[in-house]
């Protein structure tokens, strides 16, 4: 399975955890509060979204080409775009006037970017077209990173493991 197929099933799993803790926040009024009228809890909020992409993207592949680390979440992009277009086209103008959830022409396109519109309205950005295209880049930038981290590191292991053999080689020579 190649990593832009990974990534969005990825993506959709990182969207259905943060559409149920925004639910759970979401039923108590003074959780709510406390969750988003403290910029720590905001920064918290954010902080975990991150870390899911981060981790998440651990488990995609290193084999790929260098140069393919940060395509890991183009489809995410591309399938947004046309959620947008699909809200673009039923609503115009108007599509980032409507509330969170207000439009049926908009919903599939906010339920599909759960992490990043809940970012953008938990840190209270302007909520428009620029905004939602950069943060629907942020996934794939993430991902890239957590693979190239993860590459890093394995090429490190791989290269002690060599070198203790080659030690273990010399010592055995010696005696």
């Amino acid at each position: 399975m190649r990593n832009n197929t990974r990534g969005l099933i990825f993506h959709i799993l990182i969207s259905l955890i943060i559409f149920a803790l925004a639910f759970l926040v979401n039923l108590n009024e003074s959780v709510r509060n406390l969750m988003y009228g403290n910029i720590i809890f905001k920064i918290i909020v954010i902080a975990v979204i991150l870390i899911l992409y981060y981790n998440f993207g651990k488990l995609l592949s290193k084999k790929s080409a260098r140069a393919l680390d940060f395509f890991a979440g183009n489809i995410i992009v591309l399938i947004g775009i046309i959620l947008f277009g699909i809200g673009f086209l039923g609503l115009g103008m108007d599509i980032f006037e409507r509330p969170v959830g207000g439009s049926f022409w908009k919903f599939p396109m906010e339920l599909f970017l759960m992490p990043q519109v809940y970012s953008i309205k938990v840190l209270g950005i302007n909520y428009n077209a620029f905004t939602l295209l950069v943060a629907t880049l942020i996934p794939g930038i993430i991902y890239g990173i957590s693979i190239k981290i993860s590459r890093n590191k394995l090429i490190a292991r791989e290269r002690n493991v060599r070198n203790r053999n080659m030690r273990n080689r010399i010592n055995n020579r010696r005696r």
